[in-house]
């Protein structure tokens, strides 16, 4: 109701803008030769009066004059309001006229390609946001298509218009923009999530993987940051210690990298299939240790 209310409002702006001329009491040309032709006639007939005076066919010449005067005065205005008000009749008939017809073009060109019909679509994704959600749950044997990761985030953000203090609902949204190559959808949702639950390590680790991926060195700052108050909050944590351990052998910090990888399998079990991964990535980090102590040897 307020969209109709709105269109109507501007359009009939867009008709004052437009026809305001129509509505204005203007003189016509026509009523100005009539003044014209008026006067011309006055002047001629008061020659007239004073030749046939001259003549002596008349003796009552002043009052004939007078006469003429007021027939003069009388017939001017009476005739231009007359035009005037006519005018102004017919302005406002074409003013009512062009403001329905440009009320119809509008709204015919609004359901051609307004945005009626994306916000149809919108709002038949919106309502798939609870069968999304129970997808999520099978998602191992019933993977989401492209199609439908898209079509989530679509739902995700309308939820988030009108729920936007769902830190989880964040969270999901920054999955998924992970998932479809969208880094800055994820970040942003991640800073999001971690600020309305800043205590959240789920959250917070998220937010803090993806600030140390960046190519700014303040997000990498930022992002180590995070990582050791996830690391304090939980040392357990095996996502945060893979990625501290990680993070670690790339900046050529080996003997942090051994000893994240190693806090890693205390707490795996003795049968984990990763710990042949981990064990692997120990020697790797062990072996370029020692060609970093060796290279520090040489070139002191």
């Amino acid at each position: 109701m307020s969209f109709w209310l709105s269109a109507l409002g501007l359009t009939l702006v867009v008709a004052l803008i437009c026809f305001f001329p129509l509505l204005r009491q203007a003189k016509v040309q026509k009523s100005i030769q009539r003044e014209a032709f008026n006067k011309a006639f006055y002047f001629d007939r008061v020659k007239e009066i004073e030749q046939a005076a001259a003549q002596g066919l008349l003796d009552n010449e002043q009052q004939l004059k007078v006469e003429l005067q007021q027939a003069l005065l009388s017939d001017i205005p009476t005739q231009t309001q007359t035009q005037a008000e006519s005018q102004q009749r017919f302005g406002k008939v074409w003013f009512v006229t062009g403001f329905l017809l440009l009320f119809a073009l509008a709204g015919a060109s609004y359901f051609a390609v307004g945005s009626w019909r994306m916000e149809s679509m919108l709002e038949q994704t919106y309502q798939k946001l609870p069968q999304f959600f129970a997808r999520l749950q099978d998602e191992k044997q019933k993977p989401l298509s492209d199609t439908e990761i898209e079509q989530f985030i679509v739902a995700l953000r309308q939820d988030l218009q009108k729920n936007p203090n769902n830190a989880e609902n964040w969270w999901l949204l920054g999955q998924m923009g992970m998932a479809t190559d969208k880094a800055q959808l994820a970040m942003d949702s991640y800073a999001k999530a971690y600020q309305l639950a800043p205590n959240d390590v789920t959250y917070k680790l998220a937010y803090a993987r993806i600030l140390m991926f960046s190519q700014d060195q303040n997000d990498n700052s930022r992002g180590r940051t995070l990582l050791s108050e996830v690391i304090r909050q939980d040392h357990t944590n095996a996502d945060a210690l893979g990625l501290l351990a990680f993070d670690s052998f790339q900046r050529g910090d080996f003997k942090m990298a051994i000893v994240s990888w190693n806090m890693m399998l205390q707490l795996l079990p003795k049968d984990d299939p990763k710990r042949e991964l981990l064990e692997r990535s120990i020697d790797n980090a062990r072996q370029e240790l020692q060609r970093q102590e060796q290279s520090k040897s040489q070139n002191p």
